[in-house]
């Protein structure tokens, strides 16, 4: 019975996932023409210490390297009745980076013309390695590497991955899959807050990792490689501690399974 659950709660994720997308054949769309372009903005980061992107459907992929500007390249896509009415509005969109005390801003900003769902920005920047992040979107993924400084990522519906993490993690997803993966020369310190309600979280920490463990489904499994020291019954919620439970690590969803390497 638990499967059979299991099983209904993933169709019905995948159904509100295609539909909230605009994955779902709409005959209107079929007939809408698209026009693309893309645009590169290179930003020195001075004395910020945070990146903030935002967009509303598209993706954001961050890249952490030994630079000292933020280079974005923003892929721009527009649909509309015709080629030329596209490329008119696509040529009114805006990059808009703005720097304001220790924070750096990206953001698309469309013109009044547009629908809401009529316009995708992909953003693929590459940073300085020790910026904090601060990533939106409401339909699309974002995904994340090399990046030392603290996350914080969002999204509606979607997927978040971040990879070769070393400093703390807060993450949210209504509906889509969270996949972390720590770098092997973080510390075994680690505080993560990652919530999914429809999806599955696969959580690979510090080889070391030393934390306070949070974790619960309401529909689905949990699944640990790691030693867990169990605090009461494991079932659909588990509490316990790894190593000497220095740092902490929460992670929950409504509908889907966990598991942690």
């Amino acid at each position: 019975m638990t499967k059979c659950f299991i099983n209904c709660g993933l169709v019905l994720s995948l159904c509100l996932l295609m539909l909230l997308s605009g994955c779902c054949i709409n005959v209107g769309d079929v007939f809408k023409a698209k026009y693309e372009k893309t645009e590169r903005v290179s930003v020195p980061v001075k004395d910020a210490t945070a990146l903030d992107i935002e967009t509303n459907v598209g993706s954001i992929t961050v890249v952490g390297s030994d630079v000292t500007d933020c280079n974005i390249t923003a892929e721009i896509i527009v649909k509309a009745r015709t080629i030329e009415k596209a490329r008119e509005l696509a040529e009114e969109v805006r990059i808009e980076v703005e720097a304001s005390g220790e924070k750096i801003t990206i953001k698309a900003i469309k013109p009044a013309g547009l629908k809401r769902n009529s316009l995708v920005v992909n953003f693929k920047i590459t940073a300085p390695k020790q910026l904090e992040l601060i990533c939106s979107t409401h339909v699309g993924t974002i995904k994340t590497s090399d990046i030392k400084g603290r996350t914080k990522a969002s999204v509606e519906v979607g997927s978040i991955i971040c990879n070769q993490v070393v400093a703390d993690l807060n993450l949210n997803a209504n509906v889509g899959s969270i996949n972390v993966k720590y770098s092997d020369t973080a510390d075994a310190v680690c505080c993560a807050d990652i919530t999914t309600n429809v999806g599955s979280i696969e959580f690979t920490g510090p080889p070391r990792l030393s934390a306070q463990l949070d974790v619960s489904t309401n529909v689905g499994s949990i699944k640990t490689d790691k030693p867990v020291t169990v605090v009461g019954k494991i079932g659909k919620s588990m509490k316990g501690t790894i190593g000497s439970g220095q740092g902490k690590v929460c992670l929950r969803t409504n509908v889907g399974s966990i598991e942690i390497k």
